[in-house]
C-alpha cells in the first residue's frame, strides 16, 4: 500500500472543527478552533489504514517539581520502516490523564501535518446572541465578564474557503505559476517602483488577505481557485500606481 502522507494535512470539514471561547466581552467573544483526538485517529485510519499507524507508550516527564507533561508519539509505517513523531501536553483540569493524552496526541498529529493549518486561524471573533432563547447553531457559555458572572449563547463565523476541504472533482489545485502571475500583476498595479523583495511580499500578502481573509499565502496548498479569481478581478479593477507596505518575507 502506497500512503500519500500529504493527505494528512488536508483541511477538515467545517462540521469536524470545534471551538472554545478564550476571552469574552459584553457583546462579543474571541474563540479558537481545534480538532479532537478522535478526528486525528480517523484521519490516520483513512490516509494510512488502521494497520499502518500506532501510538507510542505514554511517557510522563517532570518538567520541574510538581509540573509534569505527557509525551505521546504517532508512528506511521513508511515503506518498510516505522517513523515516529512526538509531542507533549500537560494534564488537563478535567480527566487529567485522558485530557493530557488527547492533547499530546493532537500535537503529535500536527507534527505530521494533521490540523496544522488551524494555527493560521489564530483567534476569531464569535457572535454573541442578544436574546436569552437559544438560536440555531449557537452554543452555551457561562463565564465572568468584567468581574460579573455572565451566561450567553455564541457561535463561530464561517471558516474561510482556504480552511475548508477542496472539491477535488470540481476544482483544480492552484499552481505556483498562477500565484506568480498574480504577484507580477499586483506589482505592476501597486508597486511598480518598489525594489525591496521583502516589502513586495508583505504588500502582496496584505492585499490578498484583505480580499479573502487572513491565510498563509506562502503555503500553496492553502490557495483555492476562488481566491485566485477574487484577487485577479480586484487587481484588474485597480488603477496603476501605489506602493505596498513594508515587509519581512522575501518576494519570489
Amino acid at each position: 500500500m502506497t500512503i500519500d502522507l500529504r493527505k494528512l494535512a488536508e483541511p477538515f470539514p467545517e462540521s469536524d472543527i470545534e471551538w472554545r471561547v478564550s476571552t469574552a466581552e459584553v457583546d462579543y467573544c474571541r474563540i479558537v478552533p481545534y480538532i479532537t483526538s478522535r478526528a486525528v485517529m480517523e484521519r490516520l485510519d483513512v490516509v494510512c489504514g488502521p494497520e499502518n499507524w500506532s501510538n507510542t507508550g505514554l511517557e510522563i516527564r517532570e518538567l520541574r517539581p510538581g509540573v509534569v507533561a505527557m509525551q505521546v508519539g504517532i508512528s506511521i509505517r513508511v515503506g518498510e520502516a516505522w517513523v515516529t513523531k512526538f509531542d507533549c501536553a500537560e494534564p488537563s483540569k478535567i480527566e487529567n490523564a485522558k485530557g493530557g493524552f488527547s492533547g499530546a496526541m493532537k500535537r503529535a498529529g500536527a507534527q505530521w501535518g494533521i490540523g496544522r493549518y488551524l494555527y493560521h486561524l489564530k483567534e476569531q471573533y464569535g457572535d454573541i446572541s442578544p436574546t436569552r432563547e437559544k438560536p440555531k447553531g449557537y452554543g452555551w457559555k457561562s463565564q465572568k465578564i468584567k468581574g460579573t458572572e455572565k451566561s450567553y449563547y455564541w457561535r463561530p463565523k464561517p471558516l474561510p474557503a482556504w480552511a475548508l476541504p477542496r472539491q477535488a472533482d470540481s476544482e483544480d489545485a492552484v499552481t505556483k505559476e498562477q500565484v506568480s502571475d498574480l504577484k507580477q500583476l499586483w506589482r505592476k498595479k501597486l508597486a511598480p517602483t518598489e525594489k525591496n523583495r521583502q516589502a513586495l511580499w508583505t504588500g502582496f500578502q496584505t492585499f490578498v488577505n484583505s480580499i479573502d481573509g487572513e491565510f498563509p499565502a506562502d503555503d500553496l496548498s492553502c490557495w483555492t481557485q476562488k481566491i485566485v479569481d477574487d484577487v485577479r478581478k480586484k487587481l484588474e479593477a485597480t488603477k496603476d500606481g501605489g506602493k505596498g507596505p513594508d515587509s519581512s518575507v522575501p518576494f519570489e
